[in-house]
């Protein structure tokens, strides 16, 4: 059996956007410092 690739997992990720994540987490979207659009 062979294992996935961390970059074939990250491909494959259904990445969100950071806001949405912080929404669902009660964090306001200016407490949050984005390295990026998304998160997987």
């Amino acid at each position: 059996m062979a294992y996935k690739t961390d970059i074939e997992i990250a491909r494959e990720a259904k990445k969100k956007p950071i806001q949405e994540i912080g929404a669902k987490l009660d964090i306001p979207s200016e407490h949050l410092l984005p390295f990026g659009h998304d998160k997987a």
